[in-house]
Order: structure tokens, then sequence, then C-alpha cells
């Protein structure tokens, strides 16, 4: 859950590495300087370790919205009504929740 979480983010900052300093090159460099192994050097440099702790933000509550449809389980398979629904509102809540983190 980390591993392809941080993978999203660093493509998601690498991209908006790049068109920032694109766009904020001067007219006279645009052409005359790679963009791309810059943008990667400086996320390297200062930003990775902000990207790795939101991926670890969001794969322990992609964890725990998978360990709540588990117990959701769990409980369909002791027939227990009143458990499974409490516990699909848990998961539409934590589901809202890390889409706002994301």
């Amino acid at each position: 859950l980390w591993n392809n979480a941080f993978n999203v983010a660093l493509g998601q900052i690498l991209i908006a590495m790049a068109v920032g300093m694109w766009f904020f090159t001067r007219k006279e460099e645009k052409g005359k300087t790679s963009i791309v192994p810059g943008a990667v050097r400086t996320i390297f440099r200062y930003h990775i370790g902000s990207v790795a702790f939101g991926s670890f933000i969001v794969a322990l509550v992609q964890f725990i919205r998978y360990f709540m449809k588990y117990l959701e389980k769990q409980a369909q398979a002791q027939k227990n009504k009143c458990m499974v629904y409490t516990l699909r509102v848990i998961q539409c809540c934590i589901w809202c929740f890390e889409k706002c983190i994301k």
C-alpha cells in the first residue's frame, strides 16, 4: 500500500515541479535548459520526505479501510446485520476522509 501511494505521489509532484519550473523560466532560457532533471533533483533534495510522509498517511488510511471491509465480511458470515451496516457506514466515512487527504 505504501509503495503504491509513494509512487503515485512521486509522479504527481514530479509533474507539478516540472510544470512550475517551466512556467517560471524566462523566455530566453526556455529551450536551452532541460527542465525534468532539475525538477527531479529538487524533489529528491528538498521534498522527498514530505512525499514519503504523505504517502504513509494515505497508506495507513487505506489499510484501516481494508481492515473494516474484512470485519464486514466476518460479520456477514456470522449473519450480524447490525454490525454489517455499522461497518459500512464507517467504511463510507473513511472513504470520504481518504479522498480528502489525497
